[in-house]
């Protein structure tokens, strides 16, 4: 499993929440490599795109710098999936659904330790034959014990979560933005590498415990965000 994605959606959220001050550099390559346990390969792909998606640029024999932060506005809900595909045929494809011990990029974005078990659920979600949006979601399997006995081409994990582990959601964060899909899901989601889409990052607590963190891509020419409120 490629290790640089999390490593990029922690420095992410880092240069999000000012952990990187503007006009200071960030770690070195050697330095993220050793942080994140990874190869000086695997971090600079992580730079390299957030290079590419305008959070940081690189100064020839000075570093790697923050742009500063993005412009944040608004408050918006997403409905589950079978709401708002209005199609009488959905279909979830469940490509993985494993345990797995997290890594050191693993344990940061969860907030547990190295090693502890996590659950990873990687999905297909479809209308029809035209699959829509791809979902890859970590789950803390000490809080959610029994939840790889549930049908997950069927069940909406929420409500596993909530209805039969019980779990009490707390907090939910997420953010959404635009970005380019790389090979791995434009294959997914049958269009061409490059393809603009949306980038939904969500984490659920429960309490001040991480619950469930996951990343949905979803095609652009086929969804439409809207929300409605008193100015």
């Amino acid at each position: 499993m490629a290790k640089y994605p999390l490593i990029k959606t922690t420095l992410k959220e880092r240069l999000l929440g000012g952990g990187y001050p503007e006009g200071l550099p960030l770690p070195s390559e050697p330095q993220l490599a050793k942080e994140f346990d990874v190869s000086r390969m695997t971090a600079r792909r992580a730079i390299d795109e957030l290079e590419r998606e305008g959070y940081v640029y690189r100064v020839q024999g000075a570093g790697t710098f923050p742009t500063g932060k993005r412009f944040r506005q608004g408050v918006f809900r997403v409905r589950p999936f079978r709401e708002w595909v209005r199609h009488p045929e959905q279909r979830t494809v469940v490509l993985r659904a494993a345990e797995m011990r997290a890594t050191s990029e693993i344990s940061i974005v969860m907030q547990v330790q190295p090693g502890d078990t996590v659950v990873f659920i990687h999905r297909l979600r479809s209308a029809g034959e035209e699959p829509l949006l791809i979902e890859k979601r970590y789950v803390n399997a000490n809080l959610a014990p029994d939840l790889l006995s549930h049908d997950l081409a069927v069940e909406s994990i929420h409500e596993i979560l909530v209805g039969h582990i019980g779990l009490h959601i707390t907090r939910v964060e997420q953010s959404l933005e635009a970005v380019n899909l790389r090979h791995e899901e434009a294959e997914l989601l049958q269009v061409p590498p490059g393809t603009a889409a949306f980038l939904l990052r969500r984490t659920s607590y429960s309490g001040p415990r991480r619950v469930s963190y996951v990343n949905y891509w979803i095609r652009g020419d086929r969804y439409t965000f809207q929300d409605s409120f008193e100015p």
